[in-house]
């Protein structure tokens, strides 16, 4: 009887460190069009530890799922910034933006 309330103490607890990992962000984005959606979720979604990125064009705000052991808001932001669209406070990086295609400039 030890054992078993032994091993659903230990799953109990198990299961609520894990649960501490996973973290949920929304960050701003400059995103204009359908082509920045799917650019964003698709730069966001490369990174490890992403669960979910999904864009609201109405918003421009891009909501993710991640587990914090294997990335970070930072890291995030920067995913983002590095493509030419910004995060938050964080600008996107100049060349990528210029790179962009006319429709995905801010107006």
């Amino acid at each position: 009887m030890k054992k078993i309330l032994m091993m659903i103490s230990l799953f109990i607890i198990t299961g609520s460190l894990s649960a501490q990992s996973k973290q949920y962000i929304e960050i701003q984005t400059s995103a204009q069009c359908a082509t920045c959606k799917a650019a964003i979720e698709k730069a966001v979604g490369a990174i490890e530890g992403v669960k979910l990125a999904d864009l609201d064009l109405d918003t421009k705000i891009v909501a993710v799922k991640y587990d914090s052991e294997k990335t970070n808001a930072a890291a995030i932001k920067s995913a983002i910034t590095t493509i030419g669209y910004d995060a938050d406070e964080v600008p996107a990086d100049a060349k990528a933006y210029e790179e962009l295609h006319s429709c995905c400039k801010k107006e």
